[in-house]
């Protein structure tokens, strides 16, 4: 990818030697890839919370099917005696209604993961600005030469 970065275990931009002085078009280089990156993991957060809603909306379709079809009655949740926690509510879904309850949870958990990685590249491309301008000072400083 680059003699100064490539991508690390995690997906994101490490840099590969962290003694590398970085020229103004390595900088360059990497706020671009950064720039696509952050295109792409934002593309990636969108799917997912798209998938994240069908998964909701299947798990919807599925509860109320089963609560139509069964003469169980769900647990109420709330503080009062004989209610529930909405954990406990969850867990007897999850019994249930197993599959879309998990297909749920998974879609939370990706879209989850991808939001996390979007806030990475933004974290990321800020690092970048301030060692481009560090970059740019540095051979723009009499003396240094380009």
């Amino acid at each position: 990818m680059s003699d100064v970065f490539q991508r690390g275990e995690s997906g994101a931009f490490e840099f590969i030697s962290e003694d590398t002085v970085l020229t103004p078009a390595d900088t360059d280089v990497y706020l671009k890839r950064l720039n696509n990156e952050l295109a792409r993991s934002q593309l990636a957060l969108m799917r997912a919370r798209d998938a994240e809603v069908m998964a909701e909306r299947s798990f919807l379709e599925a509860r109320t099917a089963f609560l139509f079809a069964s003469d169980e009655e769900p647990p109420e949740v709330g503080r009062k005696a004989g209610q529930v926690s909405q954990k406990q509510a969850d867990e007897w879904y999850a019994v249930r209604i197993s599959k879309e309850y998990w297909a749920l949870r998974e879609a939370k958990v990706v879209r989850q993961n991808a939001s996390d990685y979007v806030w990475q590249v933004k974290t990321q491309v800020e690092v970048m600005r301030s060692l481009n301008v560090n970059a740019k000072a540095l051979y723009d400083t009499p003396g240094r030469g380009r």
